[in-house]
């Protein structure tokens, strides 16, 4: 694994650890247990960006993605929906879909709704089904292998990870010839052509055997390989030589050590390089599709533009946590940081910033950011009844949105709708009253919005009246102890028109409305 060297951007830092002139392999793969959580999207978001770095450096590279769907029903919450405990322990690809309109089996429905993602974000590997894999045969050879040495790979788990197996244990699953179960069976005794199994009543608490015992092939799909030894299996395959992965495989002693050993050892291979990416949690609980934790990928995807949920991912260096919640000012914040990282393109196409930027967008060779409205002030307009969002654009630009900066905008105000309704905090929104409200002011404050009221009309420049605000808080002593403005000055506005003592920008919001509202408004306040 890839560690202790620091670089000024992540992705060079690991394309300089590849050897140049040779092929490559990224590879990353998901198990379709269930509903993916946004989380999900953080490793293959962060491979594909590794694979546009390590093209655009010159090197020979494929990206290939597994669906893990041979792997064995354990989730405890599934066991727990109605109907699927008799499907513990079965093959995902043998369970029944949940709906056989939109997937043959439940591991297709789950990939097939996840992978359906992958073309709008700009992720486009090689897609490969582990069920295809087995079945076609075009891993028997790995598993002969991994059999054949069978007592090494036992010794390199209990000196690796303590785990200690008995003897004649085999690191193979076959599939129940009764019960079709391929989770609850032990397998020994190979003899290069078959290998013993017991389905076994107790083996694992997730699922309960059958108590069949037979022998059968381990080829052609009657078996799969244990999760260490697939691996290695997948590696050989594909000749991958690049896998980051997450930071509970990827632990000492953990499943990733594990099948490096097994690959030097058993396969005479060095093993892939590739970073680790820290974990990603909701509301400080790590997500999880298995226990259905987190937002779904897919409920997010069809809201956040895919460039957003790109720089969700890697604005933050793979090894670096990632926290994430939808709610409150998450989304204002994040859109800010994307445009600063626009913005930074613009200055200097090759900054660490920059870079994010460009490899936060679905095109791996994207047109320069445009003009900008700040999402902030989008959702400030949408409350604003007089407010005409897409002229107030254009005269903010002083000049007409070209396409793709109105197709943008478009999805930013889309964006701002659904925050406003879904997700913003209370004070982040508001409504301009009809009626004076029933606020008390201080003296001070009356004297302010008397004293505003000159510039109604007069300064329709927001930047100005902002200005102009500032100097007239001086004027009537609204002041703090530098000199600057005090807060209860604006508070005096805010109160005045929305009720609350905070707002929108006071500027925006006094230029915004009919002149004579306002001038009547601050005179029944004023004058209170």
């Amino acid at each position: 694994m890839s560690s202790g060297h620091e670089a000024a951007f992540w992705a060079d830092e690991e394309a300089d650890l590849l050897q140049p002139g040779r092929p490559h392999v990224v590879r990353d793969s998901k198990t379709p247990s269930g509903p993916v959580p946004i989380s999900g999207l953080r490793g293959p978001i962060i491979s594909d960006a590794l694979y546009r770095t390590f093209k655009s450096r010159g090197l020979d590279v494929r990206f290939v993605y597994t669906i893990d769907d041979y792997d064995p029903m354990d989730s405890q919450s599934m066991k727990e929906r109605a109907g699927m405990a008799e499907h513990m322990g079965k093959p995902l690809s043998a369970i029944p879909s949940p709906d056989p309109a939109a997937g043959t089996d439940f591991a297709d429905y789950h990939a097939s709704r996840f992978i359906a993602l992958f073309a709008g974000l700009g992720i486009q590997p090689e897609f490969h089904r582990m069920r295809d894999l087995y079945r076609s045969g075009e891993l028997d050879k790995q598993i002969d292998l991994v059999l054949r040495n069978a007592q090494t790979i036992r010794e390199i788990h209990k000196r690796v990870a303590k785990v200690e197996h008995p003897e004649g244990w085999l690191p193979i699953s076959v599939i129940c010839e009764n019960c079709g179960r391929i989770g609850t069976t032990l397998a020994t005794d190979y003899d290069g052509g078959t290998v013993a199994y017991e389905c076994k009543r107790d083996y694992v608490e997730w699922a309960e055997g059958c108590g069949h015992t037979g022998r059968l092939s381990p080829f052609k799909g009657n078996a799969k390989l244990l999760w260490n030894e697939q691996w290695c299996a997948q590696w050989d395959h594909f000749n991958v030589t690049y896998e980051e992965g997450g930071k509970d495989l990827l632990t000492a002693g953990g499943s990733r050590e594990r099948s490096n050993q097994i690959y030097r050892e058993v396969f005479k291979k060095d093993p892939p390089i590739g970073l680790q990416h820290e974990f990603f949690t909701f509301g400080g609980k790590k997500m999880a599709s298995s226990k259905g934790i987190g937002a779904e990928a897919v409920d997010i995807v069809k809201i956040y533009p895919p460039e957003l949920v790109r720089f969700l991912m890697i604005r933050t260096r793979p090894r670096s946590h990632l926290e994430f919640d939808p709610g409150g000012m998450t989304l204002p914040r994040l859109m800010d940081d994307y445009d600063r990282f626009a913005d930074a393109f613009l200055v200097d196409p090759e900054s660490d910033m920059a870079k994010t930027w460009r490899l936060s967008q679905v095109s791996p060779a994207p047109e320069p950011p445009g003009f900008r409205i700040r999402f902030q002030i989008l959702a400030d307009w949408l409350q604003i009844p007089s407010i005409k969002p897409e002229p107030e654009a254009q005269k903010r630009k002083r000049a007409p949105l070209t396409p793709s900066e109105l197709a943008d905008f478009r999805r930013r105000l889309a964006l701002a709708r659904v925050w406003l309704d879904r997700w913003a905090p209370d004070d982040a929104k508001f409504t301009v009253l009809r009626e004076k409200p029933d606020v008390v002011l201080s003296d001070a404050q009356r004297r302010y919005l008397v004293a505003i009221k000159s510039l109604i009309g007069r300064v329709q420049d927001a930047e100005e009246m902002q200005d102009q605000l500032y100097e007239c808080a001086k004027k009537v002593g609204l002041v703090g102890p530098e000199g600057k403005p005090s807060r209860e000055a604006f508070a005096a506005i805010y109160l005045a028109f929305i009720g609350k003592p905070n707002g929108p920008k006071a500027g925006w919001l006094l230029t915004s409305l009919d002149p004579a509202f306002v001038r009547r408004r601050l005179d029944e306040m004023g004058g209170a």
